[in-house]
């Protein structure tokens, strides 16, 4: 998975720096429960995912991209199958 790359990046035309983390979605489950491994997309470490304006801070670059994680998710399933073809 972390061999695609930052996909928010990728929306956003930006170049990715440093490493991609694999982030699980949250979106649509409880406080306590765990998210799924199956429900995840790679992001980059120190801008897109932990970074102050990514999915962990304030979400600016969800919204500059105009998409949401559910998004992120279709859109890391159609680079998956590319990828696969």
């Amino acid at each position: 998975m972390a061999e695609l790359g930052c996909v928010l990046c990728r929306l956003l035309g930006q170049p990715q720096s440093g490493k991609t983390d694999v982030h699980h979605l949250r979106t649509g489950q409880g406080a306590a429960q765990r998210a799924s491994d199956f429900l995840v997309i790679p992001l980059c470490h120190d801008g897109c995912h932990q970074g102050p304006h990514g999915v962990h801070g304030d979400q600016a670059l969800l919204r500059i991209a105009k998409v949401n994680e559910l998004d992120l998710l279709a859109y890391t399933l159609q680079l998956l199958e590319e990828h696969r073809a």
